[in-house]
């Protein structure tokens, strides 16, 4: 095709430049749009559901118990399953100190062995640390060493008996048997008159 002065419509001369613009524009706009850094879609991650951890509870010795020192032998408790167990230890009234660590069994069981402790007031806790990093602490209990058993305890006083004279039971009064209908006295016979000589 050509125009009136003769020569190609799409020729490169000045006066037909702008008709190949609008695709090299196009062109521009694509190649721009392609390289531009585009937003990263951040994708959601549900947070998969945990199993609340089992509490941590010392059940030997008891809290508040008096042992000799010779007894104290054991710590034993439960705790979460195959978890770091740490016990704490806090001679009253100073601070508590980390004393040693185990693991949990399957069944959440732990023990400690103790070396003999001097005699004094003690106060014990444990940590449960679990695979994911959360802890489960338990609440102290106190225990006293001695090293000589308690005394007992002095025997309770009996209140003294006062005398008091046995109550006799009361005597029931007879059960009244009801009357049944009276009978006369049978009627005497007329004894005969004596006989008087004429």
């Amino acid at each position: 095709m050509f125009n009136a002065q003769g020569k190609p419509r799409y020729w490169l001369g000045t006066y037909d430049a702008w008709h190949l613009l609008i695709p090299v524009a196009l062109a521009v706009v694509l190649v721009i749009w392609g390289l531009a850094p585009k937003p990263v879609q951040t994708r959601r991650t549900i947070a998969p559901v945990l199993a609340p951890l089992t509490p941590s509870i010392i059940t030997q010795p008891t809290a508040g118990s008096t042992l000799l020192v010779r007894q104290f032998t054991l710590i034993q408790g439960t705790s979460h399953p195959h978890s770091r167990v740490f016990l704490f230890l806090r001679q009253i009234p100073n601070p508590e100190q980390i004393l040693a660590e185990t693991r949990s069994g399957t069944n959440g069981l732990f023990q400690f062995t103790m070396a003999p402790f001097p005699p004094g007031d003690y106060g014990f806790r444990v940590e449960t640390v679990a695979a994911d990093g959360r802890r489960a602490p338990s609440t102290e209990i106190s225990v006293r060493l001695t090293a000589e058993p308690p005394p007992p305890p002095p025997p309770a006083r009996k209140a003294p008996a006062n005398k008091v004279a046995p109550k006799v039971p009361a005597k029931k009064a007879p059960v009244a048997k009801p009357a049944g209908p009276k009978q006369s006295a049978p009627a005497k016979k007329p004894s005969p008159a004596p006989a008087t000589p004429k």
